[in-house]
């Protein structure tokens, strides 16, 4: 039995969020689930070659031509498609491609989408067989066993183009699922949750990955958030350290260094992060990780291992500074407490990053202004704004529904998700896109005082000091050579860097600060200011890679291609430096 994973494509653009781009965990715990017992299954993303992947001229074209190409060649007999509301219309298009070129396949929907939108696809996709809803592991093995069975005993899965009857019994007996059952659709209710997560395999034994998550669940009850509903308990489950512990290992042993740890609510167990830190401090796997939680779970004496441990960054969902927003929003948290938990974040040497959302139920301009003021306090050292949207699952979605503001079939559309100012009869896109775009002008011309607000904290023995070195030349990377570079909403970018730069110095040598000077330097073509950072940097670190190549490219700029042979020579085998090589080679000969 060969199943196949798919992942299909958004609808639109993604030009900074390359998390789009990224295969679901859920389906590299489905695979490797299978491939544990033997079934042959492999994983297809599509979003790279979608709209969603615009740099790559991404289509709908492209992604429907790569499954088209594919489900050809595999010839599977389960096609399971992981769904979401931005990817629903590419899945449908997938699986109508699929019928014709495999018409006794047997297409699978799941993810959040499928399991919140289940009357809708069966209705809008005829080609559409099985939904597994919520957590999907104990459902989707049962299934692959239950066609497997069929499959050996008569030859097909399908007989006149719907699901053969015995298969349709056994399918009955099955937990958690949505099928279509002749002219109708038969659910057969909640699905089993797995109780020990340890339980399951890992996929790093089979796949390359760079998403991780700890737990499923979240304590919270986000309105705009489907999470809730779609695990089907308010239990927060959770991976010992131990297992993912040895999933990170496995991974960084195939050359993964950084990781994005996307639990809801990461720091909500200490004891367990604790733990985890202390396995990734020892094994010094040299790693890097970002997670996310909320700010009434954040505890001061955790933070510094995971720091140690590896952590650069924590994504926070502020959502609002208004109290009834946060209400309305099911996030009522106190905003002493926001700032508070940004003040520990960022004395650790972590990046505390904020979200914010605007456009909710009651949106005014004096709330939008009670969320700069609170965004001040804060002092975000990167921040998202979302206009609020909505789609079904959440507790949003459904008072929508109920107001009479919208229906399923508005999914018929070519839409990703629905923004609530098109719902809502008090709003107007205009107003909404101002508010957006006062948030942002907000935090561009307060960045500067916040990298300012930066106040690290300082332990007796001065053991944190590399990786505040660490932490503030990663930051000033971001004004020099990164987005704040590019971006000129920023002002005084440069001079910032410069500073954070500085300040890192002050802490530890670091090799990226020392770089980071040199280039400053480099591109004012001064190079004899570029060369004496460089040399700095270098009597600490002499085989530094790119402290090495940045000082070649001082001395070819000056003429002296012999001394900048001696430097790049080192790393002859990186075929990035074989131009450079090759123009010092023939300088040097004439």
């Amino acid at each position: 039995m060969k199943v196949l994973f798919v992942n299909p494509s958004c609808q639109d653009p993604r030009v900074t969020d390359p998390d789009a781009l990224q295969v679901p965990i859920g389906l590299y715990y489905l695979a490797a689930g299978l491939l544990d017992r033997s079934r042959i299954s492999g994983i297809l993303n599509l979003a790279p070659s979608g709209p969603a992947n615009p740099s790559a001229k991404g289509s709908t074209e492209k992604a429907l031509a790569l499954f088209t190409q594919a489900a050809t060649q595999e010839q599977p007999d389960i096609i399971g498609f992981s769904v979401t509301s931005p990817t629903r219309l590419n899945a449908m298009a997938c699986a109508d491609k699929a019928r014709q070129i495999l018409p006794d396949a047997l297409i699978v929907f799941g993810g959040p989408g499928a399991t919140f939108m289940a009357d809708f696809l069966f209705d809008a996709c005829p080609a559409l067989d099985v939904i597994v809803k919520g957590e999907g592991e104990i459902s989707t093995t049962k299934l692959v066993n239950a066609a497997d069975k069929i499959k050996n005993r008569f030859g097909a899965i399908h007989q006149g183009q719907v699901l053969r009857a015995e298969l349709v019994q056994d399918l009955c007996q099955i937990p958690g699922i949505v099928f279509r059952r002749g002219q109708g659709v038969e659910d057969t209710g909640p699905g089993e949750l797995i109780q020990d997560l340890d339980t399951l395999p890992h996929p790093s034994r089979y796949f390359t990955y760079q998403h991780l998550a700890m737990s499923r669940g979240c304590p919270g009850r986000c309105t705009f958030c489907g999470s809730p509903k779609f695990w089907g308990t308010s239990l927060v489950r959770r991976h010992s350290p131990q297992w993912l512990f040895e999933e990170i290992k496995a991974l960084s042993r195939k050359g993964v260094t950084h990781f994005f740890i996307s639990d809801d609510t990461f720091t909500m167990d200490s004891d367990a992060v604790k733990a985890l830190c202390e396995k990734i401090i020892r094994a010094d796997l040299g790693i890097s990780w970002n997670a996310i939680s909320r700010v009434d779970y954040i505890d001061e004496t955790v933070l510094g291992l995971m720091r140690r441990a590896g952590c650069i960054q924590i994504s926070f969902g502020i959502e609002s500074g208004a109290e009834p927003i946060k209400k309305i929003l099911g996030k009522p948290i106190d905003n002493d407490i926001c700032v508070a938990a940004f003040d520990k974040v960022r004395a650790a040497g972590i990046l505390p990053r904020a979200y914010f959302i605007y456009g909710s139920p009651g949106e005014t301009d004096a709330t939008i202004q009670q969320s700069i003021d609170l965004m001040i306090r804060l002092g975000p050292l990167s921040t998202v704004f979302y206009m609020l949207v909505t789609f079904p699952g959440t507790a949003l979605y459904n008072r929508a529904v109920q107001k009479g503001w919208t229906n399923d079939g508005v999914w018929h559309n070519a839409i990703e998700d629905l923004p609530w100012w098109d719902l809502d009869p008090n709003m107007d896109f205009p107003r909404v896109k101002v508010w957006g775009d006062r948030l942002r002008q907000a935090f561009f011309d307060h960045l500067g005082e916040f990298v300012n607000r930066i106040a690290l904290d300082q332990d007796k023995d001065n053991a944190s000091a590399p990786l505040h070195a660490d932490f503030l030349s990663r930051l000033a990377m971001t004004f020099s050579h990164g987005e704040y570079a590019r971006d000129n909403r920023v002002r005084n970018a440069e001079q910032i860097a410069v500073s954070l730069f500085e300040k890192a110095l002050q802490f530890h040598p670091c090799p990226r600060a020392f770089q980071g000077l040199s280039m400053i330097y480099q591109k004012k073509k001064k190079f004899a200011e570029a060369m004496a950072f460089l040399d700095k940097g270098l009597a600490h670190f002499p085989n530094d890679k790119d402290l090495c190549v940045c000082m070649g490219v001082c001395l070819m700029n000056t003429g002296n291609f012999h001394g900048a042979l001696t430097y790049f020579t080192p790393f002859a085998h990186d075929p990035a430096l074989g131009q450079y090589i090759s123009i010092c080679k023939q300088n040097v000969t004439t």
